[in-house]
């Protein structure tokens, strides 16, 4: 066998054959020249700082989306509440002439209604040099509807709040208005 100088094993790219004494495992071979073989893999610590970082970032992720999904849900709510509280008030006044007082009711087991109406008087704005027109046979009177619809449970309770004027004409004697309110052709 041929021994090949370190020199040239560099040159030929090749790496020296080892010495006898260090292929039997001789103790002073070894020690002058250590060889770390270093593996493709990952150290444990590395893994362990990957999966950390990945548990963190999955967990900011499942608070995003939960609020996500709470968002959704109370939106949901709210416009459903104020689909029940449109359907509502666009009845009041029709059929029957709006009366001072209040009701309430359910419209299903989830959402609850108030409403109170009481007779507006609009008031002049301060420093204003006008005063408030006095009401005059057949003239049309106004209305403040307020609608408190709430739902929830006993924990959490919502409320949304609906105000709105309504203009009627006061009933007129001998009129041609049906006894439900409504004019001819509508009844």
């Amino acid at each position: 066998m041929k021994r090949v100088s370190a020199q040239a094993a560099r040159a030929t790219n090749r790496q020296p054959l080892p010495s006898p004494a260090a292929r039997r495992g001789g103790g002073a071979a070894r020690r002058a020249s250590p060889s770390f073989h270093k593996s493709g893999g990952f150290t444990l610590i590395e893994l362990i700082a990957a999966f950390v970082v990945f548990a963190l970032g999955f967990g900011v992720l499942m608070q995003i989306l939960g609020g996500a999904l709470r968002t959704t849900r109370q939106s949901a709510e709210a416009t459903q509440a104020a689909l029940y509280a449109q359907s509502l008030l666009d009845v009041q006044g029709i059929g029957q002439p709006l009366k001072e007082g209040g009701g309430s009711g359910d419209f299903d087991n989830t959402y609850h209604w108030q409403l109170n109406v009481q007779r507006y008087q609009p008031q002049a704005a301060p420093g204003s040099t006008l005063k408030p027109a006095l009401p005059t046979p057949g003239q049309p009177e106004l209305f403040q509807l307020e609608l408190i619809v709430s739902w929830g449970n006993q924990y959490l309770q919502h409320h949304a709040r609906f105000v709105t004027l309504r203009a009627m004409l006061p009933p007129q004697p001998g009129s041609n208005h049906l006894p439900n309110g409504l004019p001819p052709g509508f009844g």
